[in-house]
């Protein structure tokens, strides 16, 4: 079983108040569950990013996905920027909340939920939201499709500028030389079995899409065993990635510009190669 809740900033809600809040959400909830998510529920666009989109720039903002537990349960929980409230103000965004039992999870890895069939764009009208007896894998989220994706990665990257990593690259030797995306996989396998093992930390992924570090997200995921992927916590776009508590964090290279480069193992997934 699994529960949903949808949040966002209304001026009306179930509470009868104006500005973000639940919206709408499935009867029956655990105790305790939407204190437990309330501390995830946050969304700031990239610095680069239009200040006041048009309706069309809005699919240009990095979509959150991040995988978590909350009071021993996983969490599921996908941010997408709307732009204007209903007010007419700039700053809303929609967070669709999944809190599930473990067994809804047998066999499935979380990143394979990307494009999952179960996430809406906007909050529900009405209040109240079913039950989710299954959590279905979105498209393309298989190991066959990645692995293909990866091994095309492999042969764009012959001949250009590597994709480097900085932090823990630096001190493991590992330099900005190979642009082999095998090579990437390694060193990123290196530093998520660092942090794992640590129980602290965190691996910083920088990129100009998300769309690419979903996927790598899901490929590392795929590359540990079943119950170290389970503890791997993530998000696919953080605008404080110093400060993000998950272990494999995505961010943008604006966003990682401001920062203050406090994470150990930083991946840039695109753009020139950056020095140890």
């Amino acid at each position: 079983m699994a529960w949903q809740l949808h949040y966002t900033s209304a001026r009306r809600g179930p509470t009868g108040r104006a500005g973000f809040q639940f919206v709408a959400e499935t009867p029956g909830l655990p105790e305790g569950t939407r204190a437990g998510v309330t501390p995830y529920l946050s969304y700031r666009p990239p610095p680069d990013a239009p200040l006041s989109p048009e309706a069309h720039e809005l699919d240009r903002f990095p979509v959150a996905l991040l995988y978590d537990r909350v009071a021993g349960r996983p969490l599921l929980l996908r941010c997408r920027y709307l732009g204007r409230d209903y007010s007419g103000r700039f700053g809303n965004f929609f967070a669709h909340v999944v809190v599930a039992e473990e067994e809804e999870l047998e066999g499935l890895r979380p990143a394979e939920l990307w494009h999952a069939p179960l996430w809406n764009d906007e909050p529900a009208t009405g209040g109240v939201l079913p039950q989710l007896e299954e959590l279905s894998p979105g498209a393309n989220s298989d190991p066959e499709s990645l692995a293909e994706w990866l091994a095309a990665q492999g042969k764009a990257s012959q001949g250009k500028s590597s994709v480097a990593g900085t932090g823990s690259e630096a001190r493991s030797g590992a330099g900005s030389g190979s642009s082999d995306a095998y090579g990437l996989l390694a060193r990123l396998m290196d530093a998520v079995s660092d942090v794992l093992a640590e129980g602290f930390g965190r691996v910083v992924l920088v990129a100009d899409d998300v769309e690419p570090i979903a996927r790598w997200i899901a490929v590392v995921s795929y590359s540990l065993p079943v119950a170290s992927a389970s503890k791997m916590s993530f998000v696919t776009y953080s605008a404080d990635p110093d400060g993000a508590a998950q272990r494999l964090v995505g961010t943008t290279p604006d966003t990682w510009a401001v920062s203050q480069h406090q994470a150990g193992h930083v991946f840039h997934l695109t753009g020139e190669a950056a020095s140890g």
